[in-house]
């Protein structure tokens, strides 16, 4: 018996390996400037209407290098597939959730003021769910899945630099905005820096639920170059999230580090050296974090949380009279113009609703919400059952991925979150935690088929 099984196990790792398939130079490079690019936003919007962008909608087609990464992508994915003649054992992962909620999108376009506007918000949408297939279904070997988390190094490494540079040029950079080519970066009028999202909140929000999986994985990864990339990563990440002085980007921050670091307490499994690095952390962050406390916690903050309070009563007003199957995604601007212009609300500031949550519920019904957040649970779960496998290397950083949804979902609570960056950035990671979650469930079956057949 025992002789069998040994012939039998190498053979179903190699059967495992083979359908692996690791992904090829040209693979990992389109993979790379994919991902990397997302927040640059090197990118350029088809039938742009300048009039929704304003009011915050998602106003043109996006094409960028992501679109043509995945046109690279997906072919040499058949290509590979049918050259090597492998089946793929386990069944695709296909995040269910995500394709109910593009369906709930699709449909909601049947009560659209404007229909086109609802398809450039599932253009983007579409996208995103890509870049989650590939990530998910190709991306199998353990050092396909690490050479992803060094994409998401190197978007926070890239990202703090240009936020620095702009720190660098003091009050003379207040409200400018400095074109390179298609990269375009610049710093609000307060003094809050956007790097190369525009928005100050949009900058940090990115940073902020990418800086978490960067912390785990410096936690958790042995080799040296990528580590100290990492530990540099997440001291930047940290400092430049601060800068932003974005509060929702801070807490998602503070929500996933505390999880973190209670769970590897809980464990055991926090390195003594992290004491040292969370010193250096709040030496190089204490005077810029005394600034955002002072600015835009008890200072003034020109009224940015107060204006919030009147959109999310527009929104409810909206909600109440059709609950159910929403205005159309990327239509909540124009339906609530007519409640905006009621009397109590005249002399408000008048933008898209700043709720996800909210937001969704208005566009896409009562179920669009529904579905959206069995999304982003459902992402959450991955995380939690890469943590529950105990993988040396990975469950951490399965755990960060979860913490910081949920962390993110509280900034949800008060944000739009359906810009381009946020949005793929958060379909792209949560392709990596369903990666992460399909090779700890294998390697976990293995070692069950090892202690059942083992000798």
């Amino acid at each position: 018996m025992s002789a069998m099984v040994s012939c039998i196990k190498p053979d179903y790792i190699a059967r495992e390996q083979v359908a692996a398939g690791s992904l090829s130079w040209l693979e990992r490079s389109a993979l790379a400037v994919g991902i990397w690019e997302i927040p640059l936003q090197l990118d350029k919007y088809l039938f742009f209407r300048e009039e929704d962008s304003l009011l915050g909608a998602v106003a043109g087609a996006n094409v960028s290098l992501l679109t043509f990464a995945l046109l690279v992508l997906y072919p040499l994915w058949v290509i590979q597939s049918a050259s090597s003649g492998f089946r793929i054992r386990h069944q695709p992962i296909f995040g269910i959730p995500m394709l109910i909620y593009l369906a709930f999108v699709a449909f909601s376009g049947f009560a659209a003021e404007v229909p086109i506007l609802t398809f450039f918000d599932l253009f983007n949408l579409l996208q995103g769910y890509g870049l989650f297939f590939y990530l998910a279904n190709r991306v199998r070997e353990r050092r396909d899945i690490l050479f992803c988390l060094m994409v998401l190094v190197a978007i926070v490494l890239t990202q703090s630099v240009l936020v620095f540079g702009l720190a660098s040029l003091g009050s003379r950079a207040y409200g400018q905005r400095y074109d390179f080519g298609p990269l375009s970066l610049s710093v609000w009028e307060d003094g809050r820096i956007a790097g190369s999202l525009v928005s100050a909140v949009l900058c940090g929000s990115v940073l902020a639920f990418l800086w978490l999986p960067i912390v785990a994985l410096t936690l958790s990864y042995k080799e040296k170059v990528g580590w100290w990339l990492a530990l540099l990563a997440t001291l930047a990440g940290t400092l430049a999230v601060i800068l932003t002085q974005t509060r929702g980007a801070l807490l998602t921050m503070l929500i996933g580090a505390s999880i973190l670091g209670g769970a590897l307490l809980w464990r055991s499994w926090l390195p003594r050296w992290t004491v040292y690095s969370i010193l250096a952390v709040m030496l190089v962050g204490i005077v810029p974090f005394a600034k955002v406390v002072q600015d835009r916690v008890l200072g003034d903050d020109s009224g940015s949380a107060e204006s919030r309070t009147h959109l999310s009563l527009l929104a409810l007003e909206l909600i109440r009279d059709r609950p159910l199957f929403g205005y159309g995604s990327g239509n909540c601007h124009l339906a609530a113009q007519s409640y905006a212009d009621q009397s109590s609300y005249r002399g408000e500031w008048y933008y898209t609703i700043h709720s996800k949550y909210l937001l969704t519920w208005v566009e896409t019904g009562f179920f669009g919400l529904v579905s959206f957040l069995a999304l982003l649970f459902n992402a959450m779960r991955y995380g939690i059952s890469a943590w529950l496998s105990r993988d040396p290397l990975f469950s951490p950083i399965g755990l960060a991925i979860a913490a910081g949804l949920l962390g993110s979902m509280t900034h949800m609570a008060v944000d739009i979150f359906n810009s381009r960056a946020q949005v793929q950035i958060l379909w792209a990671v949560i392709g990596i935690a369903a990666a992460i979650y399909r090779t700890t469930r294998l390697s976990t079956e293995l070692s069950s088929r090892e202690l059942l057949y083992g000798e």
